[in-house]
């Protein structure tokens, strides 16, 4: 386009104006598509800088489970190490399983980089791929491009915060494995095996990514497959990428996941109903569904995108919601009383199939409960809403595509709009949260690399974030800032069915940063080279009996790390107990 050239030279301000307008009349002379293409092209490229802004204003990002997730992927990095100080306390293996591909990636990249680089690098990508792959699912169903772009705000969304990270991560490989299922669909008969092969391998990737967004994939897919306008033989044909992903999810119950002694059983898919009831049935807390249902919806902006104290985020998905209203009703419109001015149109009817899907994220929302604390799944339900509103953008109807001339460029105004403003507030908070932690991050510099750090935060919360705990393991950290062969943290989640880690006895015996009390002194005195302690309370007696063998090392604001004074005599941990027959 023209008007991108006067970035690239000196014009008089005449001449630069008929410039730009000339690159506008190209725009709206060009075909539907094109444009389309051109103006999505253009809005992303000026709202993905906004977007990655806020991971480089704070040393750390928030996210409640993030910090343990980063210490359990220390220890994967270290694993087979004679010299690994998990060793003692942990064994892990990456294998086929869901969460595998989050770890993956940050044990790959682990190699080259800082932990908390190559987490950032990952989330970086995860942001630039939600508008993408929503994008793409739109186009593929013959829809435009323009509402993708509203994908922006909703990567910073609940799981985010929570460090529900793979979950996160399984969003916009959710999309383009309905994207790709499309195109299979579409494929001519000579790319048909190559489009097989490409949605297949896309459904094996969400399977790696997290379990519960790839058992909805699965749905949606076959509700795409089965109710598109084509032959049974060609609809079939499309269901059956499935089966890689459903055979590696088959190995992975039956027996790439060996429950142990003392380790967490199987559960059958009956048990895991009747868990589900009788969870939810306890939520309604004597209420009825309707008045549930209608709470939820409700609070559906406040789950969506949640994450600041002050709730901006709130009002900023009320103000998304309701620009996805004003696309949708612009669609309608269009389809009802604008001709398709595009010459190819789309060959297959997906809207019964969005609509479905669509229907489907909703009833997770509003049917699961909010824990299901025996299958190691916290705060469930309202994690689905991010998948509600992204449903809801692949619903706006093929119309919008219709508007030409000036109407075309006003499109996506709205998008922009309410997409800048949330990026910026998204950079002030962020600098607000780097703010908040900045004397734990100077307590850390001044931390040694190379020890067993361990966590003591009696008060978890956040002034800025509004996530429940938000501190609580924010001590993890500590490998990943201070990296080194020697340097350790507890691992929390050792033992859960998903997570690729198990503890052995003597890990069994460390401290639960969810218990800051419970230090067990004498196993954690012995082990541990550095406490990191926040806001204990007053006259607080933190380690009876060897007080007098620890000694300040660094304190800044609320935070105080302590570690073992030189030359103290401590006694060695007992023994852990042996494993029960």
């Amino acid at each position: 386009m023209k008007v991108f050239a006067w970035g690239a030279r000196r014009l008089p301000p005449r001449r630069a104006w008929r410039t730009i307008a000339g690159g506008f009349g190209n725009l709206l002379r060009v075909s539907i598509s094109e444009a389309d293409a051109k103006i999505f092209g253009v809005c992303f490229l000026v709202l993905l800088p906004l977007y990655w802004a806020p991971l480089f204003v704070t040393e750390i990002l928030p996210g409640l489970d993030l910090p343990l997730h980063l210490a359990l992927a220390d220890m994967l990095g270290k694993r087979g190490s004679p010299a690994s100080p998990y060793a003692a306390f942990y064994e892990g293996s990456l294998r086929l399983a869901p969460y595998a591909a989050h770890y993956l990636m940050l044990v790959g990249l682990g190699k080259v980089m800082n932990l908390l680089a190559a987490h950032k690098l990952i989330v970086a990508l995860y942001i630039a791929a939600m508008p993408l792959s929503t994008a793409s699912l739109l186009v593929a169903c013959g829809r435009s491009r323009i509402p993708a772009l509203l994908a922006f705000p909703l990567a910073y969304n609940l799981t985010l915060h929570y460090g529900f990270i793979s979950f996160a991560l399984s969003l916009p490989v959710l999309m383009l494995l309905l994207a790709q299922t499309v195109k299979h669909l579409r494929s001519q008969p000579g790319h048909v095996r190559r489009s097989w092969l490409w949605t297949a391998a896309a459904a094996a990737f969400l399977f790696l990514c997290h379990l519960q967004n790839f058992l909805y994939g699965v749905g949606a897919v076959l509700a795409f497959a089965l109710l598109a306008s084509l032959p049974w033989r060609r609809r079939l044909l499309g269901a059956s990428t499935l089966f890689p992903a459903l055979a590696a999810l088959a190995y992975w119950q039956f027996v790439g996941s060996v429950s142990g002694a003392g380790g967490p059983a199987k559960t059958t898919l009956g048990q895991a109903w009747d868990l589900v009831k009788r969870h939810r049935l306890k939520d309604l807390n004597r209420g009825t569904f309707l008045h549930d249902f209608g709470r939820r919806l409700l609070a559906l902006p406040s789950h969506t995108m949640r994450a600041f104290a002050d709730q901006v985020d709130v009002q900023a998905c009320r103000a998304l919601l309701l620009v996805i209203a004003i696309y949708l009703l612009a669609g309608l419109v269009g389809w009802g009383f604008l001709p398709n001015p595009s010459s190819a149109r789309p060959r297959l009817r997906m809207a019964p199939a969005i609509l479905v899907a669509f229907t489907a994220a909703l009833a997770a929302y509003l049917m699961l409960p909010h824990h299901l604390g025996e299958l190691d799944l916290m705060t469930f339900y309202p994690r689905f809403a991010v998948l509600v509103v992204l449903m809801g953008i692949v619903l706006v109807p093929a119309g919008l595509g219709h508007l030409r001339g000036p109407l075309r460029l006003l499109v996506p105004v709205p998008a922009m709009l309410v997409c800048a403003l949330y990026g910026y507030q998204l950079i002030v908070h962020y600098h607000l949260f780097a703010r908040e932690t900045a004397d734990f991050v100077e307590v850390v510099h001044k931390t040694p690399p190379g020890g067993k750090a361990v966590g003591v935060p009696f008060n978890r919360s956040s002034r800025v974030m509004r996530i429940e705990s938000a501190f609580v393991g924010l001590a993890d950290f500590y490998v990943a800032i201070r990296s080194a062969p020697g340097s350790m943290a507890p691992l929390a989640y050792c033992g859960m069915r998903h997570i690729p880690c198990a503890r052995k006895p003597a890990g069994a015996e460390l401290p639960d940063p969810w218990r800051p009390g419970d230090l067990r002194l004498a196993n954690s005195v012995p082990i541990f080279d550095y406490f990191f302690v926040r806001s204990p309370p007053v006259g607080a007696d933190l380690f009876g009996p060897y007080r007098n063998s620890m000694e300040v090392l660094a304190r800044s604001g609320s935070w105080t790390v302590y570690r073992k004074r030189p030359g103290a005599m401590i006694p060695p941990p007992p023994a852990a107990p042996a494993p029960a027959p």
